[in-house]
């Protein structure tokens, strides 16, 4: 009922809208913005809102190749609006990955991190707001039924609270969760080796390994200023991209690739903090 009525009001600028707000929970759109919040805000803020979206990843990427839900299109329940820019794309989703929604279970974890960070009401209702913007979306793109949205938002939060749980009463054991939740992560490697799996775990391991580093050496750094710790976007970018080009030279394959994120994460955690520490920014 609710995806025929989205389906009947459809028009150019209501696509337009809706393909914003999508963009929004895009991985990209939000591994910018936690990677942006990791190297310019305090260290215990950006290092909790990094773990809550690295392990809302494997979780959703997991249980979307377990259930293996057909989407609304193509299953016949309504059509799909056809979307492909550089921004945001309906092409390519994976027509049996329909549940939970990514979009939804990444940006309600963020935001509901981001929400408890800034402890403010209008924050709250601020990023509430986007998240049911971003889950509309979803809905009126034909990409997911509402229990796939609502599911990968009660997954988001719970992901979130549970690390507002372990940085308020075990802050000082949170690497060994760390280390538990990225070996878990590997687990399914064992049997199955997608693309979307193998980044998942990847960027979790490196974090695992990393982070314990990447913090000891944040913590040693004295305190800068706001409009001079901005230069460390492009310190941050240049350590990722090094990555990027490095990955040049390795041969195809799964392993390869898990290398790739594992090394990945590494350079925009330690990787980039050594480079904060080096300019003093």
């Amino acid at each position: 009922m609710i995806l025929q009525w989205l389906e009947y009001i459809r028009c150019p600028a209501l696509t337009a809208v809706f393909s914003a707000f999508s963009f929004l929970g895009e991985s990209l759109t939000l591994t910018a913005a936690v990677m942006l919040v990791y190297w310019l805000a305090a260290g215990r803020t950006g290092e909790k809102l990094a773990l809550i979206a690295l392990t809302s990843l494997p979780l959703n990427v997991g249980l979307k190749h377990a259930v293996s839900r057909p989407r609304p299109y193509a299953a016949g329940v309504v059509s799909r609006v056809d979307v492909n820019n550089f921004f945001v794309s309906t092409e390519g989703l994976g027509d049996a990955l329909s549940f939970p929604s990514g979009h939804a279970q990444a940006s309600a974890s963020f935001l509901t991190g981001t929400g408890a960070a800034v402890k403010r009401a209008w924050a709250w209702a601020a990023c509430a707001l986007v998240v049911f913007l971003i889950m509309l979306s979803r809905l009126y793109l034909g990409v997911h039924y509402p229990s796939d949205v609502l599911a990968g938002f009660a997954l988001g939060v719970a992901v979130a609270l549970l690390w507002e749980l372990v940085y308020a009463r075990w802050y000082r054991f949170r690497f060994y969760a760390l280390a538990l939740l990225a070996a878990l992560s590997l687990l399914p490697l064992l049997f199955a080796c997608p693309h979307d799996m193998v980044q998942a775990a990847g960027l979790l391991s490196g974090a695992a390994v990393f982070l314990p580093f990447a913090d000891a050496l944040q913590r040693g750094r004295e305190a800068v200023s706001f409009p001079r710790r901005l230069w460390r976007v492009p310190a941050g970018a240049l350590a990722a991209g090094a990555v990027y080009a490095l990955s040049l030279l390795f041969p195809e394959g799964e392993a390869f690739d898990l290398l790739f994120y594992f090394l990945l994460a590494g350079a925009a955690t330690l990787g980039a903090q050594a480079l904060f520490r080096l300019f003093r920014i």
